[in-house]
C-alpha cells in the first residue's frame, strides 16, 4: 500500500524548498538529484487504463524496476492505492511477476493472465524526472520521503511539465504528511495535485472528461460513540467535496461545481450540528464560507440560464428569452473560471491541508476537560435523537405560515429545512429504513419547493441587474421576471400542502 500527498510547485520555488531547514537535515540533503525515466505501458485500446491501473518500467541507472499501481483513492491530494513494485531484467514488463500478486477475478488480473496481453503492450509514453529525495525521520517517529521532482511527461501527441513535491510516509500516521506540507505551505504556494504522472500522461492521450459526484449514505454504527459519528460524517462531506475538484478546475461539466458546493454545505452542516460538543479550530467556518461563495457565484448564474428559464416555460418565448440566456451564459463560463481559481489556489490548498490535519490528530481534544471528553464518547444514537427534534423544532417555528411569509423568512424556513434533511440523512443508519424513508420523502418534497422558489427570488435579482452589463437584454430580462413572479403566485396552494404534510410529521425513532 501507498501513501502519498502530491502538491504542484512552481519551478522556480523548488529551490527555495530545496534548502528549507527541514530538508537540511536529511541524510539525503546536499546530494544531486537523480534522473528517473518511466516508461508506460498499455494496449492499443489502454486496456490497463479502462481498469482504472498503471504499468511502468523505471530506470534508475542500469537498474529497472517495474511498478503496477492500481486506482487511487485520492483525498486531500492524498493518494491512498495497492502498488506492486519489483525489479525486472529488461526494460519491458514482465507480467508472470505479477500473475500471484493480482486477484485473478478482477479486470486487471483477467488482463494481466491473459498470454496475448504481452503481445500487444506497447510504449505509450515516458516520464523524466530529475528528483532531490530526503528521507525524515521526525520527532514524532513519523517516517517519511520528500521527493522534489522536475521534469515532463512526453508523448508522441504532446508533452506536459512537471514540477512536484511528493511526500509518501514510510511509517507513522498521515497527519504527517500534512503538517510537513504547512510548514512548505509557509515557504512557498503550492497546490493541491490531484493528478499523478500516469494521469497527466495519459491525459494527453485521451480527452476524459471528470464525472459529478453526488453524496453516498454515512454509515454509522449502532455503537458509535459523538466522535466517531462526527469523523464518519465530516469524511463522507469531505470525500464528496475533494471527488469533484479535478471536474471544477477542468470546467467540462458545471454540475461538478453544484455537487462541490453541495458538499461544502453538508460539511458546514455537519460542523455547526457538532458544534457544541466538538468546536471547529479558528477560521475554519470564514474560509468555507469563501470557497463556497467563490462556487455560488458560478452556480447561481448556471441555474438561471439552465432550469430557471428552460424548465419553467419561460423559454418558451425564445425570441425574448434566447438573449438573457446567451449573456446569463457568458457570465456563467467566467465565473466558472473563477471558482476554478479558487479551487487551484493555494489559499484553498492551506485550507485542504489544515482540515486533514485537523480530522487526523483529532484537534479538537487539544484542551478538552473531562466532561467535554465525555460528553464526545457518549451514544451518537441519543445525540442524533436530540438534535435532530431541536432542528425540527426551529424548522417549525420558521415555518409557521410558510405560504404566506415574505422572502426573506421564507429563505430561513428554507435554511432550517435543508439542516433537518441533512441531519436525518447524516444518521439515518442508526433508525429504521422505513421510518426514514417516509420523513425524508414529505422534507425532501418541501424544501425541492421552496429551492425552486429560492432559485426565482435569485433569478429576479440576477436578471434585475443584468441590463447594467448588457443593456440590450432589458426587456428579455423584465419579461422573464414576470413570467418568474407570476409562477411564484401559482405556487401558493402547493406550498401549503407539502407544509401540512410534514408538520404532521415526527422525527424518526
Amino acid at each position: 500500500m501507498e501513501r502519498e500527498l502530491k502538491l504542484r510547485v512552481a519551478v522556480e520555488d523548488l529551490d527555495t524548498l530545496l534548502h528549507m531547514p527541514l530538508l537540511a537535515q536529511s541524510p539525503g540533503a546536499g546530494g544531486p538529484p537523480r534522473l528517473l525515466t518511466s516508461t508506460y505501458f498499455d494496449t492499443p485500446d489502454l486496456e490497463f487504463h479502462k481498469c482504472k491501473a498503471s504499468l511502468r518500467v523505471r530506470a534508475i541507472g542500469e537498474q529497472r524496476i517495474q511498478t503496477l499501481k492500481l486506482e487511487a483513492a485520492a483525498q486531500a491530494g492524498l493518494f491512498d492505492r495497492d502498488e506492486f513494485e519489483m525489479t525486472v531484467d529488461t526494460d519491458v514488463p514482465n507480467l508472470k511477476l505479477l500473475r500471484e500478486r493480482i486477484p485473478g477475478d478482477s479486470g486487471c488480473g483477467r488482463l494481466i493472465c491473459d498470454e496475448a496481453t504481452v503481445g500487444r503492450l506497447k510504449p505509450i509514453f515516458v516520464t523524466r524526472i530529475k528528483r532531490s529525495a530526503f528521507p525524515l525521520r521526525l520527532p514524532s517517529g513519523d517516517e517519511l520521503e520528500i521527493a522534489l521532482d522536475e521534469g515532463s511527461v512526453d508523448a508522441e501527441s504532446g508533452s506536459v511539465p512537471i514540477a512536484a513535491v511528493e511526500l509518501e510516509l514510510k511509517g507513522g500516521q498521515p497527519a504527517s504528511l500534512y503538517g510537513v506540507a504547512l510548514e512548505m505551505l509557509d515557504l512557498v504556494p503550492l497546490r493541491i495535485d490531484r493528478s499523478s504522472k500516469g494521469d497527466l500522461g495519459y491525459g494527453i492521450l485521451i480527452d476524459e472528461h471528470c464525472v459529478p459526484v453526488k453524496a453516498q449514505p454515512v454509515q454509522l454504527e449502532k455503537g458509535d460513540s459523538v466522535e466517531d459519528a462526527f469523523c464518519s460524517i465530516a469524511r463522507n462531506c469531505l470525500d464528496q467535496v475533494y471527488a469533484n475538484e479535478r471536474g471544477v478546475v477542468s470546467g467540462h461539466d458545471p454540475s461538478s461545481v453544484h455537487q462541490m458546493r453541495v458538499g461544502l454545505r453538508r460539511l458546514r452542516s455537519a460542523l455547526d450540528l457538532f458544534a457544541k460538543v466538538i468546536p471547529a479550530f479558528d477560521g475554519l467556518d470564514e474560509e468555507l464560507r469563501w470557497i463556497a461563495a467563490e462556487l455560488g457565484a458560478a452556480r447561481d448564474w448556471e441555474v438561471l440560464a439552465g432550469s430557471t428559464l428552460e424548465h419553467t416555460g419561460v423559454s418558451a418565448h425564445e425570441e425574448e428569452i434566447q438573449p438573457v440566456r446567451q449573456a446569463c451564459e457568458r457570465i456563467a463560463v467566467n465565473n466558472r473560471a473563477r471558482a476554478a481559481a479558487a479551487v487551484e489556489s493555494a489559499r484553498y490548498t492551506r485550507l485542504v491541508l489544515q482540515l486533514a490535519l485537523w480530522l487526523n490528530q483529532k484537534g479538537w481534544r487539544e484542551g478538552m476537560s473531562d466532561e467535554q471528553r465525555d460528553a464526545i464518547s457518549k451514544s451518537a444514537r441519543q445525540f442524533a435523537a436530540d438534535v435532530v427534534r431541536r432542528r425540527q423544532v426551529k424548522l417549525l417555528k420558521r415555518g409557521k405560515g410558510l405560504a404566506d411569509i415574505d422572502d426573506r423568512s421564507r429563505h430561513r424556513a428554507r435554511i432550517a429545512a435543508k439542516k433537518v434533511r441533512y441531519a436525518t440523512e447524516f444518521f439515518a443508519s442508526l433508525y429504521p429504513r422505513r421510518a426514514v424513508r417516509h420523513y425524508v420523502e414529505a422534507l425532501t418534497a418541501l424544501q425541492d419547493d421552496l429551492g425552486w422558489r429560492n432559485d426565482a427570488v435569485v433569478a429576479d435579482q440576477l436578471l434585475k441587474a443584468l441590463p447594467r452589463t448588457a443593456p440590450e437584454v432589458a426587456s428579455g430580462a423584465a419579461f422573464a421576471r414576470g413570467y418568474l413572479a407570476s409562477l411564484v403566485a401559482a405556487d401558493y396552494e402547493t406550498l401549503k400542502k407539502l407544509w401540512k404534510r410534514f408538520r404532521r410529521l415526527s422525527t424518526p425513532h
